[in-house]
This record gives structure tokens, C-alpha cells and sequence, in this order.
């Protein structure tokens, strides 16, 4: 999915406008003491009589509060740096699923929404997966091996998907597959690649293998005037006719 859908929250803006801000605070500052100095020394006289006598106490007192107020203002140039870091790194992890590293649930529906798009929807294929032996690796293996198995299997799924579209775990054992002007041709070439990622994987015996059942639906053949057309029918066929990739 691209990184455009979860680059960007109210926290993260607001960080990056006080950031700014103190920014902006500072270069004043830096400004109105150089014009300070300037000011102070055009006068000659008057700087070589307080240079012989005693420091004026407002003095001592201004340049103490300078000193102290360009120290604040680094201190928190310092911490709005590491909490806008954070604060961008949290708002990135709340479109991502934490098991698998793909685009999660919530992800999924704003890029479903993004198709609603009359020039994307005409064309859009989705691809609906599911691990077939999913709930039999759960129930004789635990969930630790399913687990195990989700991840190795959208490790491949998203390598795969790089070159088609876009893909996301749309929760548990749902994974999708949305592919802008996509026609027959197009989705076969995605089934076959992942088709061999797959049988390598499994020739490799270094877990249980994957067996992955889908469903596809192309609007070019559809005509379906909604995105939630589409997924709803893809949902339906997974259920009532679903194809394994073999």
C-alpha cells in the first residue's frame, strides 16, 4: 500500500507546527539580540562609561534571562524533534498490522474507499485470499505455528503483490489483493507468480505447507458501479466457489 495513507494525523501536524514554531522562536531571538548588540554599541560614549564602572544589575539580569531563554528554546527544539519522530512512528503503526508488517484492517478500508473512484473502480481487480489449513495448523500445531505461518505467507504475498498493486490484511485469515486497470491477463499473472512463490516455499519443508484458496473479481467484466460491490461479491464467491492456487 502506499505510504501515503498513514503518513499523515492531527498529532503529527500539530507536533511538526510547534516544532516550527520554537524554530521560528529561535530565529527571532537570534535576530533581536544581534540588533540588541548592534544598538548598544553604536553608542561609544555610554558603553565606555559602563565598561569603567560597575555592571548595571538590569543588565546581569537581562542577559541571564537570554542565556536562560535560548536554553529553554534548545531544550525543546531537542524534544518536539524526538516526539514529532515518535509521534510520526505511532501514527505509521496504527495502519499496520503487527504480526505480518502489511497494511491492517483499517488501512484496507481506505484504500477500499480510494477505489470508489470512477476511473480506478471500471478497471479495479480484487483478489480475495485465505490459508486454506489455517485453523488446522491452529488447532493441531497451536497458534504460535499459525501465527508462524500468517507471517511466512504475506512475507510472500506482499514480495508478490510489488509489481500488481496493492495489498493488506483485512483481519484474521482475510487477505486482499487490488489491482488498478486490471484485466484477465493481469490477474492470472499475479496468481501464477504467487503460485510458484508458493510451491518454492513448500519444496523448501521448512514449516507446514502453505495452501491458499481465492477468489478474484474484475469490474471490467462486473460493471459494478461500487467498490463494495466488488469485495462484497469477491466475499460471496470465497465462500460458495472458492478456487485453490495449485
Amino acid at each position: 500500500m502506499k505510504q501515503d495513507h498513514y503518513n499523515k494525523s492531527m498529532r503529527t501536524n500539530i507536533y511538526s507546527s510547534i516544532y516550527l514554531l520554537k524554530i521560528v522562536s529561535l530565529g527571532i531571538l537570534i535576530i533581536l539580540t544581534g540588533i540588541l548588540a548592534y544598538v548598544f554599541h553604536m553608542d561609544k560614549q555610554q558603553y565606555h562609561e559602563l565598561s569603567e564602572g560597575p555592571t548595571p544589575v538590569f543588565l546581569i539580569v537581562v542577559a541571564a534571562c537570554v542565556i536562560f531563554f535560548i536554553i529553554s528554546i534548545l531544550v525543546d527544539f531537542f524534544i518536539l524533534h524526538r516526539t514529532a519522530s515518535i509521534g510520526r512512528r505511532l501514527n505509521k503503526l496504527a495502519y499496520i498490522d503487527k504480526l505480518t508488517g502489511l497494511p491492517n484492517r483499517y488501512s484496507c478500508d481506505l484504500l477500499i474507499d480510494s477505489f470508489n473512484d470512477p476511473v480506478r473502480l471500471s478497471n479495479a481487480g480484487f483478489i480475495l485470499l485465505q490459508i486454506k489449513n489455517l485453523v488446522s495448523v491452529n488447532k493441531d500445531n497451536g497458534h504460535d505455528n499459525g501465527n508462524w505461518l500468517i507471517s511466512e505467507f504475506c512475507a510472500i504475498l506482499e514480495d508478490v503483490s510489488e509489481s500488481y498493486g496493492y495489498v493488506g490484511r483485512n483481519g484474521g485469515n482475510e487477505f486482499i489483493m487490488l489491482i488498478e486497470n486490471c484485466d484477465s491477463t493481469a490477474a492470472d499473472m499475479f496468481l501464477l507468480d504467487l503460485t510458484k512463490r508458493i510451491h518454492g516455499y513448500n519444496e523448501m519443508n521448512v514449516g507446514t505447507p502453505l495452501e491458499v484458496s481465492y477468489a478474484r473479481v474484475l469490474n471490467c467484466d462486473e460493471h459494478k458501479e461500487k467498490i463494495s460491490e466488488v469485495i462484497s461479491l469477491g466475499y460471496k464467491k470465497l465462500r460458495e466457489m472458492p478456487q485453490t492456487l495449485s
